[in-house]
């Protein structure tokens, strides 16, 4: 479960606006997450999510 929320909040906190940092495109932040999947993130639950986001499963 923390390695589905790991990269359901990392692409949230990209995304959404914060005082204290820039968005980043849509694209930018799917980028990131297929640069970290296996170091930082979980590449299954990665290519799980961008599979989720290009079905339509996950929206903005």
């Amino acid at each position: 479960m923390a390695r589905i929320l790991s990269v359901a909040d990392s692409f949230d906190a990209m995304t959404t606006h914060r005082p204290y940092k820039a968005t980043v495109s849509t694209e930018s932040a799917l980028l990131q997450l297929r640069q970290c999947a296996g170091t930082q993130f979980d590449p299954e639950i990665v290519e799980a999510f961008l599979q989720a986001f290009a079905d339509g499963a996950v929206s903005l």
